[in-house]
């Protein structure tokens, strides 16, 4: 059972009534769907789809103004199966993945309010994520990120810069869709400026690699969010020691 916690006036829970959901689907909408494609436009107002019948939500609630100002949504095996499928699966191929012993779980709907994005509400999601996968002995964490805009060439560094050095192991690497995808391995490796790379990198994946996470292989192109996605892996064996004894300690 997940045990929720507090840091100064945010405190991190999972998400049990109805009120506290509709918060979530109305930050995601306006902080994360309208952030990428501002055209994406609907009358209600929040953003849901299937899995939110199922799944859990990790919340940061600004217990201030009792506000909802952060969230994760997590969907296990058992969720998706209800579903059909895993969200991501209709970007990546994940069968390698799926095939392992043990449990997996996608994270994924990351989104933080725009004024809450000092570091501090998304380090303490990320706490509350890895909390959550060791209570449940989660596997594989994963999921994706997205680079806004749906041309890669804009960061062929970082893309090749993953590629080189933070592709996934081939026995539990994920692939881009071929219906939208690109090779991520844009520049040779020589060729690559580190310059461009600290510049292009999103912060969620930043996070992510200091983890100690991977990436699959290609970026899938999603069209109607306006974003380039990137797969992402962390085995929670293989989590970065020093940030695994932050995360879980008090």
């Amino acid at each position: 059972m997940f045990q929720e916690f507090s840091v100064n006036n945010i405190l991190i829970k999972i998400a049990e009534t109805e009120e506290e959901k509709q918060q979530v689907y109305r930050l995601r909408y306006q902080d994360l769907i309208l952030d990428y494609n501002k055209s994406k436009v609907n009358n209600l107002e929040i953003d849901r789809d299937d899995y939110d019948n199922y799944c859990d939500y990790l919340i940061a609630v600004d217990t201030d103004i009792d506000e909802v100002v952060g969230t994760y949504r997590l969907i296990r095996r058992e969720h998706a199966q209800k579903v059909g499928q895993f969200l991501t699966e209709g970007e990546f191929n994940i069968d390698k993945i799926k095939d392992k012993n043990g449990d997996i779980l996608e994270i994924g709907r990351a989104v933080v309010k725009e004024k809450y994005r000092d570091g501090l509400v998304i380090g303490l999601l990320w706490k509350a994520v890895i909390r959550y996968s060791m209570d449940l002995n989660i596997k594989f964490l994963f999921g994706t990120a997205s680079f806004h805009g749906t041309d890669p060439s804009e960061y062929k560094n970082c893309l090749s810069y993953l590629y080189y050095n933070y592709l996934s192991p081939d026995e539990i690497r994920a692939y881009a869709q071929e219906d939208s995808c690109c090779d991520m391995k844009m520049l040779e490796q020589d060729k690559i400026d580190l310059n461009m790379v600290k510049k292009e990198v999103p912060p969620l994946v930043k996070g992510y690699a200091k983890l100690g996470a991977t990436v699959g292989e290609g970026v899938y192109i999603d069209e109607p969010f306006k974003s380039v996605d990137v797969f992402i892996l962390l085995e929670t064996s293989r989590i970065n020691p020093r940030y695994l004894k932050r995360y879980l300690e008090d």
